[in-house]
């Protein structure tokens, strides 16, 4: 699998590891979708929920770049082993909409 700025492909699409314990800041760049001129407006991060989660992974925080062509998420927390869907959904200066989503696959990773 080739390693595409620490993010992975398989089958299902886009994917990063993060350990249950790490806080890793995550920035989405939109400037190829994103019309000449037009910025993003506002930005919003979810979680796909996972039934039965002891320790769900969050988004401790969330913001447009100064740019306004991305956006940036901090993640924490998550129980090994589980997979979870962060999905982007932005709304353009234009009032265009468009959402993206990728995958952590929790790990706990050693030396």
């Amino acid at each position: 699998m080739a390693t595409l700025t620490g993010y992975r492909r398989d089958n299902d699409g886009l994917y990063i590891d993060k350990d249950p314990e790490a806080t890793l800041q995550y920035t989405f760049d939109w400037s190829n979708w994103l019309a000449s001129g037009e910025s993003i407006s506002t930005s919003n991060f979810a979680i796909d929920s996972i039934s039965g989660d002891a320790d769900p992974l969050v988004v401790s925080g969330q913001s447009i770049h100064a740019n306004g062509k991305q956006t940036n998420v901090i993640l924490t927390g998550g129980t090994a082993g589980n997979i979870y869907t962060v999905r982007n959904t932005i709304v353009t200066d234009d009032t265009q909409t468009e959402r993206k989503f990728f995958r952590i696959v929790c790990t706990a990773r050693s030396f």
